[in-house]
């Protein structure tokens, strides 16, 4: 189960409380998995299907034991020089709609009676590389579906929202209304069901077949798109599915901060205090923000490092690296703590574990398969109270413990299920507080005017994304715009000449896009830049399969080979790059981490993010947001350093004294 549209959580544990779920009864599953198993026991991988051929042998075969038996249009068909401008298959929710769809004299009025869209691949192809051997369809097709999506929206009044994207073997759902639709996707492989010959299945679908089996037939059901008659809000089972993962997530975000404030926070800065032997009581002020901010990296790097290892961007699949991880060391925690052993008050057995694990993360192992990420997180000389103290077993097991499993029932807290915002929302919180001597203890307090002094204040998801679309939404257009108005211009031309091939090339909206420059001058910890990254990223991605098709149009275009976006080729390098290095250095890779969609991710990052805050710690913790949220293995944090940088965005004089300052440096001109 690939794509973060549904919580995993919600996908392996909280689906089977689900009315739907509980509702099925064996023997049809049982009668679904044989179906299923009829229709791909002639494949394997070495089998070789054009698109056309894996529609009828198994998608739509496969689409008819989901319940859409026949209730599907064909979209146009390929032309010998290029695919018509819409999705393959239109689907409806019953009979009388797709009855009234093809009454419709125009083809694009048909949307208002769909349901839902497919975009169908060949047999196995990748669905986030493009292929350049494909004459009909060249461009990656995870940038096509966005694209139809995007259009059937419009076209369908809103009714239609949720798209599928399949090469057969793998099959995703896309929801129009995803925060960031590039990378919230759900994405089921029926070879972990099917035991399709010479493939092997994902790991986290491979490892319960059924399972896997049964989420396929609730999510991709046509029943699941329609309104549920046992829920009172007359909710999708989509949208119901989408709601308890979304609680989920601020459940065990709530229930995480409650205990970093409680527990985790105050355990470690009383440690840190206790063993410092440069500590002088009673503590000055000074002394307790050193210690605050100490703490507070401590605990960020542990964070760091359970998200990016449940997320796997780091290689906890390497057994090389599994035996030095976090996720290991938990385990062990874990195991002792339940059995009632106790655990050393004078050992430092973890601290010193935990100091290797964050200089290999910082400075790279290629005997572990891990590479650099010399991130300002584990720098060492930005805290040198945290290099002069050891800390205890006695504290460190319990804190880590705190940060890995829920309260009451104890189940592992999945990251890979959080939003990277929450990283930022728990660091926020903790601004309201200040460490304050309380006997021999510190504990800390929360002051009034702590966001205030820092600027420091939460902004509403939603609020963030209005922002963003009004602010650089009519960008993007314009070079959309721009570029569609160029090929105007020349649609009575038979060919172009070289040099306008180059001002194609620089008209090219999502080359456009990428060089924006965009900075939030009171970033905090990175909220609405990790918002920001989706945005573009969501928006190059669908420019790329736009700037194509409409090029693929025009008759001059025919005389010359496929044009694609500068951005194709750029992507390409940087994905071969990427593994060059890796093979050198030996580094543990998922080819799937260097997708389209992540390199271009890494390429916002690189080039169109930049930020400014007062604060040092949020300028540290934005970094860490933003390199989680466009992780590309073997790409180090070092650059952020100079997009992401502490300083104040206010500034205030008297006039006076301005214009003397602008007429010294520049004279009359600057002022």
């Amino acid at each position: 189960m690939n794509g973060q549209l549904f919580t995993q959580d919600f996908l392996r544990d909280g689906i089977k409380a689900t009315p739907v779920w509980e509702a099925l009864p064996d023997s049809e599953l049982d009668a679904f998995g044989a179906r299923l198993f009829a229709i791909y026991s002639p494949f394997d991988a070495s089998s070789t299907l054009n698109e056309a051929s894996t529609e009828q042998e198994i998608i739509l075969k496969v689409l008819g034991a989901l319940g859409w038996d026949e209730l599907w249009i064909p979209q146009n068909v390929a032309s010998k020089t290029r695919r018509e401008d819409v999705p393959d298959w239109l689907l409806f929710p019953e009979s009388a709609a797709k009855a009234a769809a093809l009454k419709e004299h125009k083809e694009d009025r048909r949307y208002r009676h769909g349901i839902l869209i497919l975009e169908a691949k060949r047999w196995l192809r990748p669905l986030d590389r493009g292929d350049a051997t494909d004459m009909l369809a060249p461009g990656t097709p995870s940038n096509q579906i966005l694209r139809y999506l995007s259009a059937a929206e419009i076209a369908s009044e809103r009714r239609i929202l949720w798209g599928i994207l399949t090469n057969g073997r793998r099959w995703r759902l896309y929801y129009q209304g995803a925060r960031s639709r590039s990378e919230e996707f759900l994405e089921i492989d029926v070879a972990a069901f099917t035991g399709i010959r010479g493939l092997t299945a994902d790991l986290e679908d491979a490892h319960d077949p059924r399972h896997g089996l049964k989420l396929l037939y609730c999510l991709f059901h046509r029943a699941a798109f329609s309104a549920q008659d046992w829920d009172g809000a007359g909710r999708t089972f989509h949208q119901f599915a989408l709601h308890e993962a979304r609680h989920y997530e601020e459940t065990v975000s709530q229930d995480l901060g409650a205990r970093v404030f409680a527990a985790v926070f105050p355990a470690l800065a009383n440690a840190l205090a206790d063993r410092d032997p440069s500590a002088q009581s009673p503590y000055t002020r000074p002394y307790l923000e050193e210690l605050r901010d100490a703490a507070l990296i401590l605990l960020y790097r542990l964070l760091f490092v359970l998200f990016a290892e449940d997320r796997l961007l780091l290689p906890v699949r390497d057994s090389r690296y599994l035996d030095y991880s976090l996720r290991k060391l938990r385990e062990d925690i874990r195991d002792k703590r339940d059995s009632g052993a106790a655990f050393s008050t004078t050992a430092t057995r973890i601290w010193d574990g935990l100091k290797s694990r964050f200089a290999a993360i910082s400075a790279g192992d290629s005997s572990l398969g891990l590479p650099a990420y010399n991130g300002g997180l584990f720098e060492d000389a930005r805290t040198p109270l945290l290099t002069r103290v050891r800390i205890p077993d006695s504290v460190l097991a319990p804190a880590i413990d705190e940060l890995s499993r829920r309260d009451v029932i104890r189940a592992w807290i999945n990251y890979r299920d959080l939003s990277v915002q929450h990283l930022g929302s728990i660091y926020e919180r903790l601004l309201e507080y200040r460490l304050e001597e309380q006997g021999d203890k510190l504990i800390p307090r929360p002051t009034s005017f702590a966001r205030k002094t820092t600027g420091s204040f939460y902004t509403h998801e939603d609020l963030v994304k209005l922002i963003i679309d009004e602010a650089v939404g009519p960008l993007a257009h314009e070079f959309v715009a721009a570029f569609a108005e160029r090929l105007m211009d020349w649609e009575k031309r038979r060919e172009l000449k070289p040099l306008d091939w180059e001002q194609l090339d620089a008209l090219d909206p999502a080359s456009k896009i990428l060089n924006l420059r965009v900075c939030d001058p009171a970033m905090g910890s990175g909220h609405f830049l990790v918002s920001l990254v989706d945005y573009l990223a969501d928006r190059i991605l669908e420019a790329v399969e736009d700037a194509a098709i409409l090029v693929s149009g025009e008759r001059w275009a025919k005389q010359a080979p496929v044009w694609n976006s500068p951005l194709v080729k750029r992507i390409a390098e940087i994905r071969e790059r990427i593994l060059k290095a890796a093979r050198d250095h030996g580094w543990s890779v998922d080819i799937g981490q260097l997708d389209d969609r992540h390199i271009v991710r890494r390429l916002i990052l690189k080039r169109a993010i930049h930020g400014v805050d007062k604060n040092p710690m949020a300028v540290e913790l934005a970094k860490t947001a933003l390199w989680l949220h466009t992780f590309t293995v073997g790409a180090p944090l070092s650059f952020l350093d100079h997009h992401l940088r502490c300083g104040d965005s206010l500034f205030g004089c008297r006039m006076p004294d301005l214009t003397g300052a602008l007429g010294s440096l520049a004279g009359a001109l600057l002022q």
